[in-house]
């Protein structure tokens, strides 16, 4: 009995967190999806334009098969027929429809929609196709740290509850202290690692290989890196002592960007190398192993942070925001596949996987160490661990309805002598609110509440 129960809390979560990926009436499109991104794959390490432009033909018909599929679902006279439980006659005929619709459409913009062939060239498909995948690709790399922030900023939070458990004792701030030590020996000892561990794989092979200066130089620039973050770091542990909030949360939020910005810095030095050398190609698959990672990591904070945003636009539902997220994961694949083979007017771009993983990593190397500098104050701002010294409307709404009830509780104010509407008007005449608020909130707090009997 209990065993049914769990796998039925399993699958609650699953479709939580997934969207309905996972469940009996998204299945067979689940599959479906897995079995497009292997064959984008095997085009990716056939490498050569001219597979690049078939990929890119075939990226593109799937992808709007299930844009079609999307808005298809938006229609409850077909949820019934699009998300059965089993894979039916109703099904698949829309599926197959779709999907013909997508590649007879796709088909005739690819022979007749060249640059060469129409008017404007910029929307000829060579151009404007390869040009959005890659923006597309570029753009969730970049955004790529602002989806794992959430994921560290909880592993942070329940690690500083966890062991910081009386704030006002000497013993968090004893605490904050080891913490902040440990975080900058971290880092330290990471780059001092790396340097020893891959070394003899950045050696000259040839008298005029300069991939040890440039590992040199790596070195050299990474700790000027970790000398600017610490400092960032150690001026906040001492706002936040001053604050009388001493805290671990810093420094292990700390560590864990990092660790994206060591990874990030080394997958830039590893780009100079050849892929040609059987020593670099463990580098190679070592990042590619993590790479891997850290994309089905962001792509799990993907699905579920931008799932969760896009149900205020009328267009998406439970059902059918699956489909949008395949076809927006189809087109980030396709994205790094067109510059490794060159698709469409991208041909002699890019020539190889360095080219285009030097490009990436330094970009999104860059943003996450802006990021990490704005960032790393403002969540301690946010989260009352530092002295906050600007506030927005809600917050300063928010203070003073916690002061009145504080001023209530305690007895200092009679609630009679000061009711709800006076104090709206109160937030008004402020310009905390408008009068439309106001009203609004002063007809909620009229309305008789379930245990209270209307006259």
């Amino acid at each position: 009995m209990s065993e049914p129960v769990t796998n039925s809390k399993i699958m609650i979560k699953l479709d939580k967190y997934f969207h309905k990926i996972f469940s009996p009436s998204h299945f067979a499109y689940t599959i479906f999806f897995f079995i497009e991104v292997l064959i984008l794959i095997v085009f990716y390490f056939l490498g050569s334009t001219t597979f690049g432009n078939i990929g890119l033909f075939l990226a593109t018909v799937f992808s709007l098969s299930f844009i079609f599929l999307m808005f298809i679902g938006v229609s409850s006279k077909l949820e019934s027929y699009l998300f059965s439980k089993s894979l039916d006659q109703h099904k698949t005929v829309i599926f197959v429809a779709t999907l013909g619709a997508s590649f007879v459409i796709v088909l005739l913009y690819f022979l007749f929609g060249g640059s060469n062939q129409i008017p404007i060239q910029f929307i000829g498909w060579d151009y404007i196709l390869p040009g959005f995948y890659i923006l597309v690709y570029f753009g969730w790399n970049l955004a790529q740290i602002f989806f794992l922030k959430t994921s560290f900023e909880d592993i942070a939070f329940k690690a500083n509850d966890k062991i910081l458990t009386d704030s006002n004792s000497n013993r968090n701030k004893y605490f904050s202290i080891i913490f902040l030590i440990l975080a900058i020996s971290i880092s330290i000892l990471t780059q001092v690692g790396t340097f020893f561990a891959f070394l003899p794989f950045f050696e000259p092979q040839t008298p005029t290989d300069s991939s040890l200066i440039w590992f040199n130089g790596w070195n050299i620039a990474m700790y000027i890196v970790i000398f600017f973050i610490s400092y960032r770091l150690v001026f906040l542990n001492i706002k936040s002592i001053k604050n009388n909030t001493p805290n671990i949360f810093s420094s292990i939020f700390f560590v864990l960007v990092y660790l994206i910005i060591w990874y990030r810095s080394f997958s830039f030095i590893n780009s100079f190398r050849s892929v040609s050398s059987a020593l670099v190609a463990g580098i190679d698959a070592f990042r590619a192993l993590i790479d891997i990672g850290l994309m089905i990591i962001t792509a799990i904070l993907v699905i579920k942070g931008l799932g969760s945003k896009t149900f205020k636009f009328r267009i998406f539902n439970p059902n059918n925001l699956a489909f949008f997220l395949f076809a927006f994961t189809l087109i980030y694949i396709e994205g790094q596949i067109v510059m490794i083979t060159g698709a469409g007017s991208i041909s002699g771009t890019y020539t190889n996987r360095s080219q285009v993983n030097l490009v990436n990593n330094f970009a999104v190397l860059l943003i996450t160490i802006i990021f990490y500098w704005f960032y790393s104050e403002y969540t301690l701002k946010k989260n009352g661990l530092i002295l906050k010294q600007n506030f927005n409307q809600k917050e300063v709404i928010e203070i003073v309805t916690d002061f009145k009830s504080h001023l209530i509780n305690s007895g200092a104010l009679d609630s009679e002598k000061i009711n709800d509407w006076e104090f709206q008007n109160f937030l008004k005449n402020k310009k905390l609110i408008d009068e439309e608020e106001r009203v609004s909130e002063s007809n909620r707090l009229e309305e008789p509440t379930n245990n209270q009997t209307e006259i």
